[in-house]
């Protein structure tokens, strides 16, 4: 019932017409969308599709939004100037090839901005990301249930089916990313061994990355690119040489490769508890312009720019229409505001 009442009064909330009426009162965050995987024929990953992609900005173009790049809303935040209304703003993460062949062409199509936040380690073909690693292995398994012995525990991750392979995902990479991130690429070949799937030291096809001639092509067509750490590692984890050889060791990887990256850091998994004040400290002593989180939220010109700059909230686009015309527009920013009081 909730579901059938968002389809049917979320689109008339979100129309134009009454869009302007409830900005004027209640005023409007800008969203930054995050994207990460792109559905392909064959694959089984999780995703959206390239079609839903198409749609939602089809959407946006029709009802007259903005399409802001993140480097003109760090631009204008850090003037405090105020942004264009409508805007919104796109991002994806990771660097993976269906990104670069399924999304670059439909975001080109529109005409809209996106910077992609790239792992370099998987662009130089050194690593895939042991997130990645961890859906591989709980994919392939032919296990009902895997026992993994973890130093605080013993998880029992039921997989017999789609959707508990899902949650067991989840799971497992939760654990882990608690984990001193030292021991991450143990806790991984334990999952391995447990679910008797070795990861291959390649990453298969629905895991391999863009490199850098694509995203070298992709930029001179206009798409951003911007560091997303070298191996993916939570930086919060690590001691302050690792978190800076992550960050900086990037940065430059990608200014050897690309003529004009975009300086701004996108923490990997982003969480609150993922980074804090070294981490800001080390950007800023390293001169990004800022940085972008998972944390849910909306970007407002009431930001304050010597350290918000370096939090910056995003949402990752959701899999429903409605639901995407309901966070594109007033509906959903009024009801964070009412959260974050």
């Amino acid at each position: 019932m909730k579901s059938l009442l968002n389809q049917l009064f979320v689109p008339v909330l979100a129309s134009r017409r009454l869009s302007s009426l409830a900005t004027r009162y209640f005023g409007r965050g800008i969203p930054i969308f995050m994207v990460h995987r792109i559905k392909s024929e064959g694959q089984s990953m999780t995703g959206i599709s390239p079609e839903y992609l198409r749609n939602c900005l089809r959407y946006l173009t029709e009802e007259g939004y903005v399409f802001l790049s993140l480097e003109a809303l760090l631009q204008t935040l850090k003037n405090q100037e105020p942004p264009p209304e409508n805007a919104v703003v796109f991002t994806m993460d990771d660097g993976y090839l269906d990104q670069a062949r399924l999304a670059s062409p439909i975001f080109l199509e529109f005409n809209c901005p996106v910077t992609f936040f790239v792992i370099t380690g998987m662009l130089d073909r050194i690593l895939w990301p042991w997130d990645s690693q961890i859906a591989w292995i709980i994919e392939n398994s032919t296990k009902p249930v895997i026992e993994i012995n973890l130093p605080d525990e013993v998880l029992h991750l039921d997989i017999d089916n789609t959707s508990k392979k899902r949650q067991a995902r989840h799971m497992i990479r939760d654990y882990i990313k608690e984990m001193d991130a030292d021991l991450t690429h143990d806790s991984v070949c334990q999952l391995a061994y447990a679910a008797g799937t070795p990861v291959p030291d390649a990453a298969p096809p629905a895991y391999q990355a863009l490199d850098w001639d694509m995203a070298r092509d992709l930029e001179k067509m206009g798409i951003q690119f911007a560091p997303h750490s070298r191996t993916h590692r939570i930086l919060s984890k690590l001691g302050r040489d690792a978190a800076e050889s992550e960050i900086r060791g990037s940065w430059d990887t990608m200014t050897s490769n690309l003529v004009r990256p975009l300086k701004v850091f996108c923490y990997p998994t982003g969480r609150r508890l993922d980074f804090g004040p070294r981490e800001i400290d080390i950007l800023k002593k390293e001169g990004f312009l800022g940085a972008v989180s998972t944390i849910p939220g909306y970007v407002t010109d009431s930001i304050k720019p010597d350290r918000e700059l370096f939090c910056l909230p995003r949402i990752e686009l959701p899999e429903s229409m409605t639901y995407f015309i309901q966070y594109c527009s007033w509906i959903e920013y009024v009801k964070w505001k009412c959260r974050e009081y």
